[in-house]
């Protein structure tokens, strides 16, 4: 088994499938309305849903608590200390199955994203790191000895070009995308990430800052797409069972930034990375059911501009966790004068 990492162990992972009750309506709504704002006060998230404050606290509490939520901010992993990112295609060997690998894989510090899929490929998993060199040798040392792994493929990013971590009206505002960033706004998103609804009260004077300064920093962050704090949730747990990772080769002509572009305007995709390797552009794709699937992949993505060839690996579980900052020392950082 792998260690646990001191910069990741509070980042809890969100299942597929961890057996508590089902969802209802407004556990659903109260979802949602996180989703499209994680720090909305409770006593407002209570009147939007038509309940009680404390009826609002109980049910949050819960769906953190059960694994069905964690709140923080969805930024570009390099404002975290990550500056290498990449997708690696595992094949497995049939000492284990791919859910049981995947589970593993799951507790890597580096594994932010881990499936099990029906595809090619038996795990497909998103690794964060510091650098080129953590991520080769995460993928190709940690990785490729762990029993039960054939083969590893490496898909290192480019550019992480669009997230859209919101599951319903995804076309709302609300992507992130990189955007330039000082070491200020930096230091205030290195403590959103750990807890999305922490007081600003909380953390201003450990920064230096006044509660002031920082509301207004980070209204322009949202405001710009570098960040936003909201409710990330597992895909297949609320209900996006037929969801798949999209791998997708383009020509000359259009290019691989075109076509990158072209599907952040597809409803369907939630996330998209240019990628060195032999496949050129990183989708993620969630539907609730087949035939969604098929008319996205066959009708909005196969026919886009500059698609020459795509390859589906369709989930089977995920295990999702935040990205936490890469050292926590950070936030013991000298305040800002």
């Amino acid at each position: 088994m792998m260690p646990p990492s001191a910069e990741l162990d509070s980042a809890r992972t969100l299942l597929s499938d961890p057996g508590y009750t089902e969802l209802d309506a407004v556990d659903r709504q109260l979802i949602e309305l996180l989703q499209a704002d994680g720090r909305i006060p409770y006593a407002e998230l209570g009147r939007r849903a038509d309940i009680t404050e404390k009826a609002a606290r109980r049910r949050v509490s819960r769906l953190l608590s059960e694994g069905y939520i964690s709140i923080a901010a969805v930024t570009d992993p390099a404002v975290l200390g990550y500056g290498a990112l990449g997708l690696a295609l595992l094949t497995v060997d049939g000492a284990r199955t791919p859910v049981e690998l995947a589970a593993e894989l799951a507790l890597l510090p580096e594994a932010d994203y881990v499936t099990a899929t029906s595809g090619p490929y038996g795990v497909v998993l998103e690794l964060v790191c510091t650098d080129a060199r953590e991520l080769h040798d995460v993928a190709f040392g940690r990785i490729a000895a762990l029993p039960g792994v054939g083969s590893v493929e490496l898909l290192p990013y480019l550019r992480l070009h669009y997230q859209q971590a919101r599951l319903s009206g995804a076309l709302a505002d609300g992507a992130v995308r990189p955007r330039p960033l000082d070491d200020i706004d930096r230091a205030i998103l290195t403590r959103l990430a750990v807890d999305g609804r922490a007081a600003f009260r909380d953390f201003a004077s450990a920064l230096g800052l006044s509660e002031s300064t920082i509301r207004s920093r980070y209204s322009r962050i949202v405001d710009t797409g570098a960040a936003r704090v909201m409710c990330i949730a597992n895909p297949l747990r609320l209900g996006y069972r037929h969801s798949s990772w999209v791998a997708i080769r383009t020509d000359g002509r259009a290019g691989a930034q075109r076509v990158a572009e072209a599907l952040t305007r597809v409803e369907a995709v939630s996330y998209v990375a240019l990628t060195a390797g032999r496949w050129d552009v990183l989708a993620e794709v969630l539907t609730t059911c087949g035939e969604d699937l098929l008319n996205v992949l066959d009708e909005s993505i196969r026919g886009l501009d500059g698609v020459t060839a795509m390859q589906a690996w369709p989930y089977i579980s995920v295990h999702y966790k935040a990205i936490h900052p890469r050292d926590v020392r950070d936030l013991s950082q000298a305040p800002f004068c």
